[in-house]
């Protein structure tokens, strides 16, 4: 990684926001836990309140930290497809700031398949809420230069040793949450 990873975790201790290429898209990430630092990040993006983030995470440990129950056909879903590019929705423990007004009662967690990234996120060791790098409703952001006209400087970029490929797709996202998985984006992954 070009950048020192403590810039990175103080950076975000700081309220701020990081971002990073991942195996699918840009991505903005901000301290789950800081209710500031999720409504800087909504507020940059121009998101609605109404759509909550996800975290991305660096194992299952983590998963199980911040979630309640995991039926066993998303283990077996989980087990498939992590790493990769589909996000799964759970009940939570409502730690997590999903949106800036509440903690979530679900929330969609996803393992990165990007081996820096999971790094660095082992490093921070936070629930990093993830969102897509763009105003809410536009393009996807692609190259580092374009953060910063499109979006703030106040960002930390997080570049990594080599040019990550990424898919420019996003995550598949699955509800979880009832007896059977019920697909609400179809993204990268057919499941």
């Amino acid at each position: 990684m070009n950048i020192d990873v403590e810039i990175a975790k103080k950076h975000i201790l700081k309220h701020g926001i990081l971002a990073f290429q991942t195996d699918t898209i840009m991505g903005l990430g901000v301290n789950g836990l800081d209710k500031l630092a999720v409504k800087n990040l909504f507020k940059l993006k121009n998101r609605p309140y109404e759509k909550p983030l996800y975290i991305l995470c660096y194992s299952m440990d983590q998963i199980f930290k911040y979630t309640l129950s995991i039926p066993d056909y998303a283990l077996k879903l989980m087990e498939k497809y992590f790493p990769g590019a589909i996000t799964f929705i759970f009940y939570s423990t409502e730690e997590v700031w999903t949106t800036p007004v509440e903690k979530g009662k679900t929330v969609g967690v996803r393992i990165p398949n990007l081996k820096p990234l999971l790094e660095l996120l082992a490093y921070i060791d936070l629930p990093i809420l993830n969102t897509s790098a763009n105003i809410s409703g536009e393009k996807s952001i692609e190259k580092e230069e374009d953060l910063y006209t499109l979006l703030s400087n106040s960002i930390l970029y997080v570049p990594f040793e080599y040019n990550i490929s990424m898919s420019n797709i996003p995550s598949t996202v699955v509800d979880c949450t009832g007896d059977k998985p019920v697909i609400l984006r179809k993204g990268a992954v057919d499941i």
